[in-house]
């Protein structure tokens, strides 16, 4: 549209329920899926419900699950922060493994991952709903609880794996790790 990329998502309006329920008493899933390298995780469908511009609801349908989006529930950023944090660590921990044998393909999988989940909780952190893990790293630099220079030293890490600096590569991410954690 106006040479814009638009997705138009058809989802199950029932399923979609289910989700919103599930993720406002705070339960998440996480699922692979093409084209979403960091995976699928079920808070999507709540943020695409809260962010979508509806074209047409006759029935309300869409503004009822809409109404369930706003605020943004406390036990679902809790669940994201708790899930993510752990997941950034262990994805660390796992790159710090693969240094010793400099699987750079490894060790730049679990960077992605780590980077991933700490975009995750920064959006939780913000309340804000992560839809799509393109740009979500830009986005989160520029949120009120951020990381210091996050962008920057995400730069780093990926020279680091290109230069095959893998000690390097796990200290910035320990780095951001140990900041997170501060932040809260």
């Amino acid at each position: 549209v106006d040479g814009r990329k638009v997705d138009l998502l058809y989802r199950d309006l029932d399923d979609v329920g289910r989700v919103i329920e599930a993720c406002r008493s705070g339960e998440i899933t996480m699922d692979y899926q093409p084209g979403h390298p960091h995976g699928f995780c079920s808070a999507i469908w709540m943020g695409e419900v809260a962010l979508c511009r509806s074209l047409h609801d006759r029935e309300g349908l869409l503004a009822a699950l809409k109404a369930k989006s706003s605020p943004y529930p406390k036990p679902l950023g809790e669940a994201l922060i708790q899930r993510f944090r752990w997941e950034s660590a262990f994805a660390i921990e796992n790159a710090e493994i693969a240094v010793a044998r400099a699987e750079q393909t490894h060790i730049a999988g679990c960077a992605y991952r780590a980077l991933a989940c700490i975009a995750q909780v920064l959006f939780a952190l913000n309340e804000r709903y992560l839809i799509n893990e393109k740009g979500a790293l830009q986005e989160a630099a520029t949120f009120a609880q951020t990381l210091p220079d996050l962008l920057t030293r995400a730069a780093e890490i990926w020279r680091s794996i290109g230069d095959r600096n893998y000690v390097t590569t796990v200290g910035l991410l320990r780095a951001l790790d140990q900041d997170l954690k501060e932040l809260g």
